[in-house]
């Protein structure tokens, strides 16, 4: 599905925002429509309001969200700064706004954000077998790291309960 370029703006996200954001994230990642869905791997609710209520009191993350002119989330994202860098997680856009740039805009500002705080590099895991997703990954400058990992909630939620998390990573350009 390609949608035309759209006017977005990027905000930190807010409590108010948690609603529209689970809405997004259920339909992106459970949903029948759009590319980045995973409907037929994996089952049950992707996030809940406590989850979304925790990232945006951890001081460590970093919670945005793209909203059109009529101030709709169109699409989210986080990252938590860590040790070794920031993981990139609960990434999703609105399966009616897929192709328009708004993830791109979203994961750009995330990366431009980390470099300037001198983070070095972005994180994140993909389930395996979404090649789709690996190869947008890689063009926008993530390489797997050959290292996997489980999959983060029970596993009786996967209709192959041995896939798993392929690592990758992307090295950030410090100012």
């Amino acid at each position: 599905m390609t949608a035309p370029e759209q006017e977005i703006r990027i905000r930190p996200a807010t409590a108010a925002d948690v609603p529209e954001i689970l809405e997004i994230v259920q339909a992106a990642y459970r949903g029948e429509g759009g590319w980045t869905t995973e409907a037929g791997l994996v089952r049950g609710q992707r996030a809940d309001a406590a989850e979304v209520h925790g990232l945006l009191t951890d001081p460590a993350v970093r919670l945005l969200v793209a909203v059109d002119t009529e101030d709709r989330i169109r699409g989210c994202c986080y990252t938590r700064r860590g040790a070794e860098g920031a993981e990139l997680g609960l990434f999703a856009v609105d399966p009616r706004a897929q192709g328009g740039g708004i993830g791109g805009r979203l994961l750009e500002q995330q990366a431009q954000n980390l470099s300037a705080a001198g983070v070095p590099r972005l994180i994140l895991q993909v389930l395996q077998g979404r090649h789709e997703l690996h190869a947008w990954y890689r063009r926008h400058g993530f390489e797997p790291t050959g290292r996997t990992l489980p999959f983060p909630v029970d596993p009786a939620l996967l209709a192959d309960p041995t896939l798993r998390m392929d690592e990758m990573v992307r090295p950030l350009h410090i100012p």
